[in-house]
């Protein structure tokens, strides 16, 4: 069954101005939503059926919308101009539908790839993994270990203020630290649900695989 996505149910500016807000991203961390990352990783390995339906439930079960609706009436009173409803509307999709869709991106990438390596096994790591090393799947030929893979969106790679090129040497650090404990990485970008600059993903993950098997 085709992934389906999440669109965004605002408008972009508004959304996009939003989501600078400092004040406001103040209540999008693991105290108020949850640790969304943790919970999707865990409806992924739970789940046989990978739909944004019953993604939505396996949060309800599991987190409760409780804090949903504190961080509503919280933004309330901080965006006088906004109504209740487009509050609801920016929280639910900021909190469901893009940890979804950033999720589902990572599935369609994975599939993507396996079209083009199809004597290899391409695994979505757990949450452990990718909290420790910032490595979202791994490659196997038989049992053997080949590759981490780190996807990212496009914009990532185009990140360039001060604070997000330091966010993005940590996650580096951590690659580095999977590659000594055990194997190269590579990074995936992607955009438009496709894998951006394919040509040379493929010939270096071909590089690694021709010195691994």
């Amino acid at each position: 069954m085709p992934i389906e996505f999440y669109a965004v149910p605002l408008d972009d500016k508004v959304f996009r101005d939003l989501n600078k807000n400092r004040s406001v991203n103040h209540y999008f961390g693991i105290r108020y939503v949850g640790e969304c990352v943790r919970l999707i990783s865990n409806f992924y390995h739970q789940t046989h059926t990978l739909s944004k339906k019953e993604w939505e439930c396996y949060y309800r079960d599991e987190q409760g919308f409780e804090g949903l609706t504190y961080v509503t009436e919280k933004l309330e009173h901080l965006l006088p101009n906004l109504d209740r409803h487009t509050i609801k509307q920016y929280i639910f999709h900021r909190v469901i539908g893009q940890t979804w869709n950033g999720f589902a991106n990572e599935l369609l990438v994975i599939e993507e790839l396996k079209q083009e390596f199809p004597n290899c096994d391409i695994l979505k790591t757990s949450f452990e993994v990718d909290h420790e090393y910032c490595i979202d799947a791994e490659m196997f030929h038989n049992t053997d270990l080949l590759l981490g893979i780190q996807i990212k969106p496009i914009t990532y790679k185009l990140m360039n203020t001060e604070y997000q090129r330091k966010a993005k040497e940590n996650h580096l650090q951590k690659n580095f630290e999977y590659q000594k404990m055990y194997a190269p990485f590579v990074y995936v970008y992607y955009d438009n649900h496709k894998i951006t600059d394919k040509r040379e993903l493929l010939n270096q993950i071909s590089t690694i695989i021709h010195f691994k098997i």
